[in-house]
C-alpha cells in the first residue's frame, strides 16, 4: 500500500496515469496527494511543535525540484494545516540551470571543434551529467571545472565554470522565481510581515543564489 505525491498541477489525465501505472506495477495506491501538502503535513508532523492552539502561523515553502518549482503558502495551528496558496512554474528547476551551461558550453565546443553536441544523444547525456555535478560543487566553492574525455569524434571537452559565470547564465531563471514568490504572497492575501518563515526544499535550493533570490523576494 502507497501513498504517492504527485506535483498539485496534475490534470485528471495526468493523475490516472499515475494510477494505472501503478496497477499495471501491482501496487496498491491508496491516495494521491498533491507533493506541497504532504511537504506541509510532513513539517506539521514532524519538524515543528510549537504551533499555537487557535492562532496560525504562516509558512511559506519554496520547492525548487529538478524540473519544476512549487511555492506555497500554509497556515498552521496546534491540530490542523491549510494550504492558503500555491503557484507552479513547470519550466524552472535545476535542470534547467543545467541546460543554461549546457547551451552556453555547447555553442563553445562547436565554435571551436565545429561539431555540435546537440544532435548527439549519448554526448549530450553525458554533458548534463557532467554539468549537473560541477553545478552541485558550485554549491559550496566559488569554483568548479566541466572535463569530458572524447566527447565527439576524440574531441575533448575542458573549461572551468565559476559560481559568478553560473549565476550570470541562471539569471532569467533567478528573475522567474523571484515574479513566482511574488505572485503566491499576493494571491494568498497576506503581507510579508504575515508569514512567519520560509522554509526551502528540494535539490535547487542548495543553490546560493536562489537561497538569496528567495531572501530579497520575502
Amino acid at each position: 500500500d502507497v501513498v504517492i505525491a504527485i506535483p498539485p498541477y496534475y490534470s485528471a489525465v495526468e493523475r490516472q496515469a499515475v494510477l494505472d501505472a501503478c496497477k499495471i506495477a501491482n501496487v496498491n495506491c491508496l491516495k494521491l496527494v498533491n507533493d506541497n501538502t504532504a511537504i506541509s503535513l510532513s513539517y506539521g508532523f514532524f519538524w515543528r511543535k510549537d504551533f499555537k492552539e487557535t492562532e496560525p502561523t504562516n509558512v511559506a515553502f519554496v520547492d525548487v525540484g529538478h524540473a519544476k518549482t512549487t511555492v506555497t503558502i500554509a497556515s498552521f495551528t496546534q491540530k490542523k494545516v491549510k494550504i492558503i496558496t500555491h503557484k507552479s512554474n513547470r519550466n524552472l528547476g535545476a535542470w534547467n540551470f543545467d541546460a543554461s551551461i549546457l547551451n552556453k558550453v555547447g555553442q563553445e565546443f562547436f565554435d571551436k571543434y565545429k561539431v555540435d553536441p546537440w544532435t548527439n544523444p549519448k554526448a549530450r547525456i553525458r554533458m548534463l551529467d557532467t554539468i549537473e555535478k560541477a553545478r552541485i560543487i558550485l554549491s559550496g566553492n566559488l569554483e568548479s571545472s566541466i572535463n569530458i574525455e572524447c566527447l565527439i569524434d576524440d574531441f575533448d571537452l575542458s573549461r572551468s565554470l565559476k559560481r559568478e559565470e553560473f549565476e550570470t547564465l541562471i539569471a532569467p531563471n533567478l528573475a522567474d522565481l523571484a515574479t513566482l514568490i511574488e505572485q503566491t504572497i499576493h494571491d494568498s492575501g497576506l503581507t510579508h510581515a504575515d508569514i512567519s518563515s520560509v522554509e526551502m526544499v528540494g535539490c535547487g535550493t542548495r543553490i546560493p543564489a536562489i537561497l538569496e533570490t528567495s531572501q530579497k523576494a520575502f
